[in-house]
């Protein structure tokens, strides 16, 4: 099976993590399955939100091909995508791809070993507003066809909570009651 990891801290996961995910599999033709796999600890951002918080929204999200992975959490420590990959590739029955959004090829050469990384596994950039592909490192591979691009991000929809706004239609209403009903993001 060929299996598409979209990782991060998903603090809160959003519309927009789910349409990643399904054109992935819309656009690829290759893609089986994608992987929600929230970080237990960010190396670059603080996460809001705990662990179980996260994991309880990222279910919201779960269709039959579109599913929750807790590998990374599982390790209780910091994430590094390349830890993760080197435990993945041990499978031998599933290929893996990891999804990036356009605007993690910027600061790609950041990430722990990146260059070892991107020899272990090919990444699939998904196109994001406002950051146009332009050079793609080797190993890297545009998802093409017919994209809706958005600016939706997890920090957005934090501020608007703060700020007392809504946020329907930037999550799911079964994550927008979720969020209310923990009072987070206040």
């Amino acid at each position: 099976m060929n299996i598409a990891v979209l990782g991060g801290r998903f603090d809160p996961p959003h519309i927009w993590h789910f349409w990643t995910a399904q054109q992935v599999l819309e656009n690829t033709g290759f893609v089986d399955q994608v992987w929600l796999m929230p970080d237990y600890s960010n190396a670059f951002k603080p996460i809001i939100a705990s662990t179980s918080d996260r994991i309880e929204m990222l279910h919201f999200l779960e269709t039959g091909r579109i599913k929750l992975s807790t590998v990374a959490i599982a390790k209780e420590e910091t994430t590094y995508t390349v830890n993760i990959v080197k435990d993945l590739i041990r499978d031998p029955y599933n290929k893996y791809f990891w999804i990036v959004g356009s605007d993690i090829t910027i600061e790609f050469t950041r990430w722990r070993d990146y260059q070892r990384l991107s020899q272990l596994i090919k990444f699939l950039v998904f196109p994001r507003k406002d950051f146009p592909i332009k050079n793609l490192h080797s190993g890297f591979q545009k998802v093409e066809g017919n994209i809706m691009l958005s600016n939706v991000s997890s920090t957005i929809i934090r501020e608007r909570v703060k700020q007392g706004r809504t946020i329907s239609g930037l999550v799911f209403p079964e994550v927008e009651d979720y969020i209310k009903r923990k009072n987070l993001y206040k």
